[in-house]
């Protein structure tokens, strides 16, 4: 189960990992199986907008049931579609749907998904290894797609 201090240890896991460069900052959302926040963790001194593309990154995951690297593929190939189904989400969900890397599915051992994990900050491969190691970390299968 997905559990308040299962998501702080996935958000301390993740803000342990490698980076790029030393002086990127990052921003680690978590939510569950609803879309529901469940802990945000950002750096000090990241930018405050970080806080919220993770937390669109994770919610992303969940609307969509995919991985956010799937969610891009898609924009990329219907991007108007995209723009409209993110309007509906930011209207009458509260949060826009973004189609980039770092928003990854967190499954447990049977293979259902139970929520998920945004990061923000980094370039889009480092954010998507981020999140897999948070999830790992925490003893949950990664599922970035």
């Amino acid at each position: 189960m997905l559990t308040l201090p299962k998501a702080q240890e996935i958000i301390t896991a993740a803000l342990t990992g490698e980076r790029s460069d030393a002086t990127r900052r990052v921003a680690v959302a978590v939510c569950d199986a609803g879309a529901h926040p469940l802990a945000l963790g950002r750096e000090e001194d990241a930018a405050p907008l970080l806080a919220h593309i993770a937390q669109a990154k994770a919610f992303t995951c969940i609307a969509y049931g995919k991985p956010s690297k799937l969610v891009m593929e898609w924009a990329d190939g219907s991007p108007n579609w995209f723009q409209g189904i993110g309007h509906v989400a930011q209207s009458r969900m509260g949060l826009g749907l973004t189609g980039s890397l770092g928003g990854v599915i967190i499954r447990n051992g049977e293979g259902r998904a139970i929520g998920a994990v945004g990061v923000a900050g980094e370039a889009g491969p480092v954010d998507e290894a981020l999140a897999v190691r948070g999830i790992e970390a925490a003893g949950f299968v990664a599922d970035p797609g």
